[in-house]
């Protein structure tokens, strides 16, 4: 299977996580990719250029985290990152929407705070900020009853890991995800000691 991804951690690690989660990873032809050039490889199997983007063993391409995500966990031999019982698959959904949503609301930020000075709006980095830090708050709760790993989880630590990202890379646009956070701080420290998470 050939996937297409920009290798940024947060980006790149969540679908690296389920692949590894799900035993797959070994089969997978990692491509990193610039989706903003429209390589021709990348247009060629999703007319979106955009990334994640799976092309299966059979040619047929998946286009989108959450549907690739899924379609690796079928691989997996063992608890499913997807639920099958119906009560954790929608408790998996509703935390993996969440992450989902906060992991947009940031990368909107960035983009924003990218513009040009005179082009930037920051009515609009505010109310995606605000966004971001009540998710966190919310994560922060929630964490107190985390228990089997799901893909719910998978999202909430691809975003944190992407928010040290930024941190790390000192350009201004850091999120201060801890302070305050300190049960949703712990829950991550343990799990990035998942296999999985290890390069």
């Amino acid at each position: 299977m050939k996937l297409f991804f920009t290798p940024l951690p947060g980006y790149s690690q969540r679908v690296e996580i389920v692949a590894r989660e799900a035993g797959v990873y070994d089969r997978l032809e990692i491509i990193p990719t610039n989706p903003f050039e429209s390589p021709e490889a990348l247009v060629a199997a999703n007319p979106l250029s955009k990334v994640p983007t799976l092309v299966r063993d059979d040619g047929v391409p998946m286009f989108g985290g959450p549907v690739i995500y899924e379609y690796l966990d079928s691989f997996n031999p063992g608890p499913k990152l997807f639920p099958a019982e119906p009560s954790a698959r929608w408790e998996a959904l509703r935390i993996f929407g969440l992450a989902e949503g906060m992991f947009d609301a940031a990368d909107l930020r960035v983009v924003e705070l990218r513009r040009p000075e005179g082009q930037k709006s920051p009515d609009w980095i505010a109310r995606y900020q605000r966004a971001v830090d009540r998710s966190l708050d919310r994560l922060n709760e929630e964490a107190k009853k985390f228990s089997r790993f799901h893909i719910g989880h998978v999202s909430v630590a691809g975003a944190l890991m992407w928010f040290d990202y930024l941190k790390a890379a000192g350009r201004g646009e850091q999120i201060p995800w801890r302070p305050n956070r300190p049960v949703l701080a712990a829950w991550y420290e343990q799990t990035i000691k998942r296999p999985s998470f290890q390069k």
